[in-house]
């Protein structure tokens, strides 16, 4: 694997993925919840050929119908909301979205490597911070926040972003 190493940050890129961070961690807060409905493998395939014969996409199809069923209206509905789905803002909307979302997993990705080399880079740190007092020269040592960071602090960050569990 290729790595290459990161250009020096200039205040606008680093403004830029602040506000990408928040907008993810905005997005992670949201409630959310997961279905799982077991059905008869010949009602599953009912399914996935109505919405093949709908044109619909399947990851979007179970959504949409239940959408649609809750909507309470007919087939015209349907036939609304595939309509809005195939629009020019539509298509403009999904292709934001699957960028916005290959982004998402790039920065996470990065969050992962950083995490992972996270004891490393602080150990190297109080080494040296240590150095510098040893020389005498305290007055250059920076008081940092994770100067107070037990193993707990960095257990939380690999469970965050490692391993993808939240709280």
């Amino acid at each position: 694997m290729k790595t290459k190493k990161n250009p020096p940050h200039n205040e606008d890129r680093q403004k830029h993925r602040n506000d990408l961070i928040s907008a993810l961690e905005a997005i992670e807060s949201r409630e959310k919840i997961r279905i799982t409905v077991a059905v008869p493998y010949e009602v599953a395939e009912k399914v996935r050929l109505f919405l093949k014969e709908k044109g619909i996409l399947e990851s979007q199809g179970i959504p949409l119908l239940i959408q649609y069923g809750l909507s309470g209206e007919n087939e015209e509905e349907l036939e609304k909301l595939k309509d809005e789905m195939r629009s020019e803002n539509g298509r403009n909307l999904w292709g934001e979205y699957a960028v916005m979302k290959f982004r998402a997993y790039e920065y996470f990705m990065e969050n992962k490597v950083m995490v992972m080399n996270l004891p490393r880079m602080l150990d190297e740190n109080r080494m040296l911070k240590r150095r510098l007092e040893m020389k005498g020269l305290t007055e250059l040592i920076p008081k940092d926040e994770w100067d107070n960071w037990d193993q707990s602090v960095i257990d939380a960050y690999y469970k965050k972003y490692v391993f993808g569990e939240h709280r």
